[in-house]
């Protein structure tokens, strides 16, 4: 049973009889598509709809309030978080990214693949033996995720699957916070979800503020590339493994290159997910691309052509337009584009403008794109 404090109110058996206050103002969502979040008169209730790939109808639902005594797993799809969390587990390098944009990155006690880890005092912490791998997917330690004693594990999922972890988890007693920013197509959307996470560590007003300054510099970048009358035309990815995915025109990349006053050359996809395209087909369309950006490992222009010799006779390749997004990466190979990258969509949107129309920032200096040799 749970026990409200100073109150005489019953216990939340389900998040149907939770009252909404008169305040939510602070808990707008503006930009992501994948939660919302509403003032009810014991904490914040969130909702998080359809968090993997292709799920529809899907729906969790978190209590977070402080004016519980502790956290409750009610049912699959209901849990009430007790706040602040303290000592958190996070399941993707994403959310190491959202936590330490309000500086509370000392709260994590457990990351998952450590390799890909930039953040610097995660790194520490995890050389020091203060924070710890608890690897990924199906090969979760669980026993050493029960040891860890966490507030709450932030997990996401790709598909179905991860109701599994979520289950098992639960089982375990631990709380599961399901995030799906990767799912969102607006890069402000996609950076949206820190609200979550602010809500959580109970710093909602200080992360909207920093939010709305972040949002208002992004849209003030978009402004000015909006007024270029040249669109160059933007070639995206690589080849992996013999295929060559292409992400659809409503996708997040696609997004940040119209905002940059770019022409996606497959804006005729109507589609967010990126999906296998011929390699001829794709061959014909770059022959027409200015520029070329996020050419999947590529370190370099020979590590292109390597992998399709008919590359260098690409216009983006042979006038030296080709930019990778690998710039702010650790020694051991995580990329910061995907890390402190998810809250700092307006730094990103001033690279790809550096890129396409230099003259506009003339002092940019490039953080998470760098020109391949």
């Amino acid at each position: 049973m749970i026990i409200l404090l100073g109150s005489c109110r019953p216990p939340v058996q389900s998040p149907d009889n939770l009252k909404q206050s008169d305040s939510p103002q602070l808990l707008a969502v503006h930009y992501a598509g994948g939660f919302e979040m509403t003032d009810v008169d014991t904490g914040i209730l969130l909702t998080v709809r359809n968090p993997w790939q292709h799920s529809t109808g899907v729906e969790y639902r978190y209590l977070l309030s402080n004016r519980v005594q502790k956290s409750e797993i009610k049912s699959e799809n209901f849990t009430i978080v007790k706040t602040p969390v303290t000592r958190i587990i996070c399941l993707s390098t994403t959310h190491i990214g959202f936590i330490q944009f309000f500086h509370k990155a000392s709260s994590i006690i457990g990351i998952s693949g450590k390799d890909y880890v930039v953040n610097d005092s995660v790194r520490d912490g995890i050389a020091e033996n203060r924070i710890f791998d608890v690897g990924y997917d199906e090969n979760l330690n669980y026993e050493l995720i029960l040891r860890l004693r966490p507030d709450v594990v932030f997990a996401y999922g790709v598909n179905v699957s991860v109701t599994n972890t979520v289950r098992k988890l639960n089982e375990l007693g631990i709380p599961v916070i399901l995030i799906g920013e990767y799912l969102e197509q607006d890069p402000l959307g996609k950076m949206e979800w820190v609200k979550v996470f602010g809500a959580c560590y109970g710093m909602g007003k200080t992360v909207s503020e920093r939010f709305d300054s972040v949002t208002a510099n992004y849209n003030q970048f978009k402004e000015l590339a909006s007024k270029e009358g040249q669109k160059p035309s933007v070639l995206l990815g690589l080849p992996w493994r013999g295929s060559w995915y292409v992400s659809g025109s409503k996708s997040y990349i696609a997004r940040l290159i119209s905002d940059a006053g770019g022409q996606y050359i497959w804006g005729n996809l109507n589609y967010n997910e990126s999906v296998p395209v011929a390699l001829e087909k794709i061959y014909e369309n770059a022959l027409t691309a200015e520029y070329w950006i996020n050419p999947g490992e590529a370190r370099s222009i020979i590590d292109v052509i390597s992998v399709d010799e008919r590359f260098k006779l690409l216009p983006a390749l042979t006038s030296g337009k080709v930019f990778n997004n690998d710039r702010y990466m650790s020694a051991s190979g995580g990329n910061g584009f995907y890390e402190s990258g998810v809250t700092e969509p307006d730094i990103i949107l001033s690279d790809l403008i550096y890129i396409l129309h230099p003259h506009l920032l003339p002092s940019h200096n490039l953080k998470y794109y760098r020109k391949l040799q």
